[in-house]
This record gives structure tokens, sequence and C-alpha cells, in this order.
């Protein structure tokens, strides 16, 4: 997981640091000034000029917002300076001929937007990951990884944990491992009395491994007492579910009796 919130936080962060390397600095307004075309028109200081769009940008370290401030005049050869135009100058500057009417469209490209809101959108991200619902599954392999040791030490305490929230969730994998943990004394004390019911919920789900676990425990009559009728039951249960090794068990029983 920690792995996943870094990749996000890069893949948002890569794009504004070269934003705002643009738009001078990572903190504080920035204004920037994007070109439409160039226009027979003088600054007062007699700066060639050129018809552009302004947008105001917000940063604390990535985008706060972006705000689109409408057409100003851009001064050639200095970023970021401009004269602004209102609605009298621009009305001014078409009956002249020094602009056109109407005036050319523009459009703030997508990713601006996206960078200019992005310490929002992964606000939004990081609370998503944290905070919306994990699947049965995701949770059952999270305690996978604590049981089985994959690139951890194994910690029977948190894989139970981990189980005990799938299981919540009805997932029957994870219901069976904790009679399993049950069964063996794994985290918990041993306690088949515990353990039994936890694989027949899992078998009540479809599990067939709580099927051919309990046809073993009671065919074997080691952890529970024997009993070859409910160790038949389970079998064909499991039998029926394309286990080839319970189908033999089955088969076996009914030779012995």
């Amino acid at each position: 997981m920690k792995k996943f919130v870094l990749i996000v936080f890069l893949m948002a962060l890569v794009p504004n640091i070269a934003m705002a390397k643009r738009v001078r600095g990572l903190f504080g307004k920035s204004e920037r000034i994007e070109k439409i075309m160039d226009v027979d028109i003088k600054g007062s200081n007699g700066e060639d000029l050129y018809l552009g769009y302004k947008t105001t940008s917000q940063f604390f370290f990535m985008g706060v917002y972006i705000k689109d401030d409408g057409y100003v005049l851009g001064i050639k050869g200095k970023f970021g300076s401009y004269y602004p135009l209102d609605n009298q100058q621009l009305l001014s500057f078409q009956e002249n001929g020094s602009l056109p009417n109407p005036l050319p469209s523009y459009e703030i490209p997508f990713t601006d937007w996206l960078w200019g809101f992005s310490l929002w959108i992964l606000m939004v991200i990081l609370a998503v990951i944290w905070f919306f619902p994990k699947s049965g599954k995701s949770l059952y392999e999270r305690g996978c990884t604590y049981y089985f040791g994959k690139n951890v030490k194994v910690d029977y305490s948190k894989a139970f944990a981990y189980f005990q929230k799938s299981a919540k969730k009805k997932y029957a994998p994870a219901i069976f491992n904790l009679g399993i943990m049950h069964l063996k004394g794994q985290g918990v004390p041993k306690d088949n009395q515990k353990a039994v019911p936890l694989f027949e919920q899992a078998s009540d789900i479809g599990n067939t491994n709580a099927n051919v676990t309990l046809g073993n425990l009671y065919y074997e009559g080691v952890e529970i007492p024997k009993d070859l009728g409910k160790a038949k039951v389970w079998f064909n249960k499991a039998c029926g579910q394309g286990h080839d090794g319970a189908c033999k068990m089955v088969a076996h029983i009914q030779e012995q009796h």
C-alpha cells in the first residue's frame, strides 16, 4: 500500500514540478500568458505585443486552483508581462482593425486544469486509498502475506487479524484459514471447537478445502471424534465440487462398509 501511495504521489508531483517551473515557483500565485496571435499594436513604451490569454494559478507545493482571466496583450520578449484588456479596449482595437472581430477563441489545455487542481486531486486519491472499504479478497491476500511470510516476517497475529476482517465480508478462503489457525494454534490458542464451525461456515459459502478438511477430521478421528458417516458426507460435498481426492475417499469409505 505504501508503495502504491508513493507512486501516485510521484505521478502527481512530477508534472507539477515542470508546471511550477514554468510559472515561477512551487508556492504562491503565478500568472501565465499563452500566445494566441501576433498583432500590430505597440505598448506604451513601444514594445511589440501579441494577443494572448492569461491564467492565474495558486500553488502550495502543488496546484490549489487555476483561473481563466481572459484576453490580454502580452509583451514580446518579457515572460509573463502583459497589458490588461477590458471590454472597452477590446472594442476600440476591433473598431480600428488592430484586433479581429470576432476574437479568435482559445481553450485552456485539460492538463493545465489537471495540474492546477492537482493538490485536491491527490488528496481525493489518498482518501480513497485509505478510507475506501477494502474487498474481502484484498484483506485475505494481505493476511496470506503475513501467514506465509511473503517478503515479510511470518506474523500469525497480523495474519489472523486480516483474515478476521476478510471473514466479516464473507470471504470463504479467509474463514477457512481462520479455522486452520484455530485447529493448529497459530496466533491463537488451539481450539477445535472454534475450528469446526468455521470450516462449516466456509463450506456453506462453497469452499472445497473446508469440505475436504472436515472429511479428513472426521475420518482420522484425532482432533475430533471419528465418524465415518460424517466424513463421507463432507467428502461427498467436495467430490461434487470436482475434488478427485475426495471422490477417492468416498469410494474408500464405501469399500470399508
